[in-house]
């Protein structure tokens, strides 16, 4: 009886796993069109900060990006780099150099506006040079999902603060 739960519970949580349509290597394209991303930080305290993460278009050619899911961030705004189209942009914001309004106080009550942490799951198991792009063709409702890995690191960039 053990053996039929232990079985049931398995097939029920390999139901949720995602299954990739595809992995590419960074090496599967041309220097010019390696995915990579780089780190970007604000100059003005509370200005903010972020990753993006730029990849080739060949990816999604026929479908539509409908997510990027990328160090435990997931983001649906995708554009193009250049009028060339072979490379898109997506930007993941960061928690560092952020503003927060919190209110922190001896009387929970006055705490209530807060805003309650995200304790939703992430959908995928990646490491930081990883991402899963969720696609879809035109004209369906069939999701497909390719990863991309080794995905090239970067050197930060520093947006420098407004001249006072």
């Amino acid at each position: 009886m053990k053996a039929l739960y232990i079985i049931l519970a398995l097939a029920i949580s390999s139901c949720g796993a995602q299954k990739m349509e595809q992995t590419y290597k960074n090496t599967d394209f041309s220097k010019s069109q390696q995915a990579y991303a780089q780190q970007w930080t604000g100059g003005a305290p509370g200005s903010g900060s972020g990753v993006t993460l730029y990849f080739p278009t060949a990816i999604t050619t026929g479908y539509e990006v409908e997510a990027i899911y990328f160090r435990n961030s997931i983001n649906k705004t995708i554009s193009y780099t250049a009028d060339d189209r072979m490379t898109m942009v997506s930007r993941f914001r960061t928690d560092f150099n952020n503003r927060k309004d919190m209110n922190m106080h001896v009387d929970p009550k006055k705490e209530m506006q807060n805003e309650a942490p995200s304790l939703e799951k992430f959908p995928f198991e990646l490491k930081d040079d990883e991402a899963v792009i969720a696609l879809k063709k035109t004209n369906s409702d069939k999701i497909t999902y390719v990863k991309l890995t080794n995905i090239e690191e970067r050197s930060q960039l520093a947006m420098p603060s407004v001249p006072q």
